[in-house]
């Protein structure tokens, strides 16, 4: 669905971004969950996207940023066992230096089987819980089954009397009871965390003791009741916990407007939050440039098997971006921040930047190792990005690519050179992890060089049609390997050379071909283009 995939996307962007030029949202192929029903298509569009893609994203910085996959946390730092080897997390590493873990030696038995809670750690921003199975002889029970059983996870007040949930509005309906919680495999062990934002308000706030309450009702094939009672004790991480107001504004000369709202510091993280909106001109000269271009921005007015992609070209037009970075008080470069779609390889030094979501309100917040060793931060705005539209278009001879390929430049001085094509077919894992069997996709491949003009970080919206006038859909080759694909060569390559001018090897798949087409048209419709003529710092004093 395309919804699903807009939600995939941002979180592959920044988490970190695919190193692929070809950032594409896709169609899904994934057709035993696709709903042919419009209405429902239409009612999960706008602001309903925007608040799933909050939460989704909102949960993978913490995932990442406390080392939900791969945490660790705080308290007998070498004995603890969120320090385990390859598995622990740099934050949650200086979180444990600091004391804030807590061994626990809570059990419960059903049926021969022991569960027991290990070690919790205690963070304003989540929590999280290491868990332990043995069956009746002692032996460790595969953290696999643990993760397959039937669990629930809650978080209530000392009394049991109250059960805090995430305070989303009530029209989010698709938002599960206890989403707020995650769990994963950790070693030979499984981990809990719970997300904690979102959850407490001013009229609502994080009581000092609370209860997590853990059960498991199925673990492998057997059945039976595990529950555990975990007190909580957030004082020493309240403390912790500091948000610093800043609220500096600038509006760059492209019409972009950002808002350094404030910093939040945690034992495991630092979150910096930054507000960015388009001044009104801006707006009004993306709506005519689209128009101008018959790019059709409104979803309502596509039905189920239409070409999207004049709807991609209007919404990516409509997407402005920034990078920053932040500076300790000796001018050091400590971490940072690039935009989405931007590839790692030709971004700026994120340093310790973890991850990052969409709040609401066009909120960006990324997540940092804690800032350590320093008195006073400066932010420093590093580029602004818009998408600016052009027009490429490259008639491929497929019969003869490979002896005699295909150069192509577009308005910018982006050059392709397009070098084979060959047909291949697929097994994929799906774009939703709770269906688990593999996706086949027939297609093609076609290799290609490119380099792109000054100021150009990569290209985006493409669209293919063979000779019958039929549409395909793109992917890149890294999506096909993030997705299962075994073949290392379809990752792309991205450098930069001495110019600053950016380089390209990599593959492009062609969906739903069965047979090779006389001819394939490729188009792309907009670049990314960095901006650096900024100039914006803001001092941060952090004090004690």
């Amino acid at each position: 669905k395309l919804e699903d995939l807009q939600e995939f996307e941002v979180v592959l962007n920044e988490i970190p971004p695919l190193p692929d030029s070809f950032t594409y949202e896709i169609e899904s192929k994934i057709k035993a969950r696709e709903s042919t029903d419009l209405e429902n298509r239409r009612k999960k569009k706008g602001l309903h996207i925007i608040k799933k893609l909050t939460i989704a994203v909102a949960g993978l910085i913490v995932a990442v940023s406390l080392g939900i996959f791969v945490s660790p946390t705080f308290a007998s730092y070498v004995n603890s066992l969120f320090n385990i080897g390859k598995d622990s997390y740099e934050g949650a590493k200086i979180a444990a230096e600091k004391g804030f873990s807590q061994k626990l030696d809570m059990k419960v038995m059903d049926k021969g089987i022991t569960i027991e809670a290990k070690e919790i750690l205690v963070d304003s921003l989540a929590l999280a819980v290491i868990i332990d199975a043995k069956d009746q002889n002692g032996k460790k029970i595969s953290p696999n089954d643990l993760l397959q059983g039937v669990q629930k996870s809650i978080l209530t007040d000392k009394s049991e009397k109250k059960q805090f949930e995430s305070t989303e509005p009530d029209d989010s309906n698709w938002y599960p009871t206890d989403s707020d919680w995650y769990s994963t495999q950790y070693g030979d062990y499984i981990i809990f965390t719970r997300n904690m934002e979102g959850v407490f308000t001013e009229q609502n706030p994080m009581p000092t003791e609370m209860l997590v309450h853990l059960t498991f009702n199925k673990i492998g094939n057997i059945e039976g009741k595990w529950q555990l009672k975990i007190p909580v004790d957030m004082t020493k991480a309240n403390v912790a916990t500091k948000l610093i107001s800043i609220n500096k504004k600038y509006t760059s000369p492209q019409g972009v407007s950002l808002n350094l709202k404030n910093i939040e510091i945690f034992p495991s993280a630092t979150l910096v939050s930054v507000e960015a909106k388009q001044t009104k001109e801006l707006e009004e000269k993306i709506q005519n440039i689209s128009k101008e271009k018959g790019f059709r921005g409104d979803f309502n007015d596509f039905k189920e098997g239409d070409d999207l992609t004049s709807f991609h070209a209007a919404d990516a037009l409509k997407n402005t971006g920034f990078a920053y970075q932040l500076l300790d008080e000796r001018g050091t470069v400590i971490a940072g921040r690039d935009d989405f779609g931007v590839p790692k390889a030709i971004g700026i030094d994120t340093g310790s930047m973890e991850s990052g979501y969409v709040q609401s309100n066009y909120t960006f917040r990324n997540s940092f190792l804690p800032i350590r060793d320093t008195k006073k931060l400066t932010f420093k705005l590093h580029a602004i990005y818009t998408n600016e539209v052009t027009d490429f278009q490259a008639k491929l001879n497929l019969s003869n690519l490979s002896r005699k390929p295909f150069t192509q430049k577009d308005t910018f001085g982006n050059t392709f050179t397009f070098k084979d094509f060959k047909l291949k077919e697929w097994e994929l894992n799906n774009v939703d992890a709770s269906i688990k069997e593999k996706i086949k996709v027939k297609g093609g491949l076609i290799t290609y060089e490119a380099t792109l003009a000054k100021d150009i970080m990569s290209t985006d919206v493409w669209s293919v049609k063979d000779e019958t006038g039929k549409v395909h859909q793109v992917y890149s080759g890294d999506y096909l390997v993030a997705h299962g694909d075994k073949d290392q060569t379809l990752v792309t390559k991205t450098t930069k050379d001495e110019n600053g001018l950016v380089h390209i090897e990599g593959v492009m798949a062609i969906e739903d071909i069965e047979h090779q087409p006389k001819e394939l048209t490729l188009s792309y419709h907009t670049v990314k283009k960095q901006h650096r003529d900024v100039d914006w710092k803001v001092d941060i004093p952090l004090g004690k």
